[in-house]
């Protein structure tokens, strides 16, 4: 039985639901909120539901039924611009966009050489790489917005698949002329009455707190920030230690003062940097190609 709607309506209908709104919608769409609320309209009456509900002043909301509607209608409309953008630039040539988030303290040491190197591979797809706290970018990823993050594997919200990047570990970071920066491996319990200087950028925070929580220490702590140099800075003018997991290649901080990194102890586990994407939804062949691009040169630049 033939289809009776449109990919258009649910554009339209998908982009109401997107702004909560026809207003909204029709901006964003280049339409007339009437154009949206006769497309919701003709929606309804094809499958004989209420998809929204209309309140005067304040929008639209979906109901189960429109959310539902949502959902499928994602995966019906990606598939068609995958057979338009394949159909169009030819079979075996990648093209299009693919949306990718990156955790604020991995993005410095990974983004450029991968955007780089992804783009003179594959010079026909659009990659636009955005950084952020994880918690930030894995909701902008189960909504919809990101094709694929790079985060640290702890704290990961389910419903998601993985590929590993590259495994690592949590260390100190001390100013040159600490007490401790002699020593190869640095015992949090010799830590233990020293300010520590936080980075504090979801999940980072937790973890940091965690780890020392199991030990039985409860730190001082000196300073709070999302600002990974800013940390390092800090360190570095010995204002306190901090505990990281990303370890940058120079050993300075950015007013040219020297860091020291060590191992700590105990150390509680390793830590993984992974690719992730939604478990539900099928990679675009564009995301497929940066996954695999990601796995084979992340690590080796790594």
């Amino acid at each position: 039985m033939a289809a009776k709607y449109t990919l258009r309506q649910l554009e339209l209908f998908s982009a109401a639901v997107r702004n909560e709104s026809f207003a909204g919608a029709a901006d964003e769409m280049y339409v007339t909120p009437t154009a949206i609320s006769v497309a919701v309209g003709e929606l309804e009456k094809s499958f004989g539901v209420q998809l929204v509900t209309r309140q005067r002043a304040r929008g639209i909301l979906p109901t189960p039924a429109g959310l539902h509607l949502v959902e499928r209608a994602a995966k019906l409309l990606r598939d068609a611009g995958e057979i338009q953008r394949a159909l169009s630039s030819g079979i075996g040539e990648l093209s299009g966009p693919v949306s990718l988030g990156c955790y604020s303290t991995l993005a410095a040491t990974i983004l450029p050489s991968l955007i780089h190197g992804f783009r003179e591979q594959y010079p026909g797809v659009d990659l636009a790489a955005s950084d952020g706290p994880a918690d930030e970018l894995l909701g902008r990823l189960l909504r919809g917005r990101l094709d694929l993050v790079i985060a640290y594997r702890s704290n990961l919200p389910p419903g998601l698949e993985e590929a590993v990047l590259y495994e690592t570990s949590v260390h100190v970071l001390l100013p040159a002329g600490h007490r401790l920066a002699t020593h190869d491996v640095v015992s949090l319990k010799e830590l233990a009455e020293e300010p520590l200087i936080m980075l504090d950028l979801p999940p980072s925070g937790r973890h940091t707190l965690d780890m020392l929580q199991r030990e039985g220490l409860t730190p001082s702590i000196a300073h709070r920030t999302p600002n990974f140099e800013l940390v390092r800075s800090m360190v570095a003018r010995g204002l306190g230690y901090s505990l990281l997991v990303q370890k940058p290649s120079i050993d300075i901080s950015y007013e040219g003062l020297p860091l020291v990194t060590r191992e700590i102890s105990p150390q509680f586990s390793q830590e993984a940097a992974v690719i992730v994407w939604q478990k539900s939804l099928q990679l675009t062949d564009r995301a497929q190609a940066l996954v695999k691009y990601a796995r084979k040169n992340v690590s080796a630049s790594q």
